[in-house]
């Protein structure tokens, strides 16, 4: 044999040996980060959009102390994408927030009435939402079709319109001799409004929860305790706002 057809073999038995050589995988949507800030920037909280995974809601991740410095993020679980903007959602998909492009980012006003600036922290900007929720932006384009619309969820009162005085009920009649109060008027910037319990309240689970805070959100009202945690109404055809039985005891509320 000569030098030249060893040669040959030989690499010829070394690329049969050789490991078969993988494309890598595409690489997965990356989380992209943004600041959520008030106007002015008196308060910011750091926000990690996370991407949308086998079409499952996209997480929205945050500290603790954002929940505190902006009520309205309390039961932000998701986020998802609507023509140009995006929504902040509830577990249930319902949307809370809903955020406008600007030119640097994203605008939305809370139920409290504060202005909100959503801005990139990353320097990814809005590429990396796009990327990250292609399901949501599928459904944000189907929206423009008229039966998507209709589904639509309906404006539900502003503030102003629910703010005011209310007997408290039990069983829908049973007055419980209680009183609240829903402020029209937040306790500062990024706070809910505010809601104060009559001294006179005797019925004592009430006392206990003893809401100090409220916005409405769609068509509920959310009623903040002393302790951090909520209860949520929704409207009733006579005006009044009822909680929903399998959470509890009926309670509602009763303008006076």
């Amino acid at each position: 044999m000569t030098p030249i057809r060893s040669a040959l073999l030989t690499v010829a038995v070394l690329l049969s040996s050789a490991p078969a050589l993988v494309a890598p995988a595409s690489a997965a949507p990356a989380a992209s980060v943004w600041t959520l800030s008030l106007a002015g920037g008196e308060k910011q909280c750091r926000l990690t959009l996370r991407p949308s995974v086998g079409g499952r809601a996209a997480p929205v991740a945050m500290p603790p102390g954002c929940h505190r410095a902006f009520p309205a993020l309390s039961r932000v679980v998701s986020w998802s994408q609507a023509g140009d903007g995006l929504h902040f959602d509830d577990a249930h998909g319902d949307p809370l927030l809903a955020f406008d492009p600007d030119g640097k980012g994203f605008r939305a006003t809370s139920p409290q009435g504060d202005a909100l600036a959503l801005t990139s922290a990353d320097g990814r900007g809005r590429a990396a939402l796009e990327a990250a929720a292609p399901a949501a932006v599928e459904v944000a384009q189907a929206s423009a079709k008229p039966a998507a619309a209709a589904k639509k969820p309906a404006a539900g009162p502003k503030p102003a319109e629910v703010a005011g005085r209310y007997a408290v009920l039990r069983d829908k009649t049973r007055d419980t001799g209680c009183m609240v109060t829903l402020d029209d008027k937040s306790a500062g910037p990024g706070k809910s409004l505010k809601a104060r319990l009559a001294p006179a309240c005797r019925d004592q689970g009430i006392v206990i929860f003893d809401p100090v805070g409220w916005e409405v959100v769609g068509n509920r009202l959310v009623l903040t305790a002393r302790k951090g945690h909520t209860t949520e109404l929704e409207t009733q055809e006579d005006g009044t706002w009822m909680n929903e039985v399998k959470k509890g005891k009926t309670l509602s509320l009763k303008r006076i």
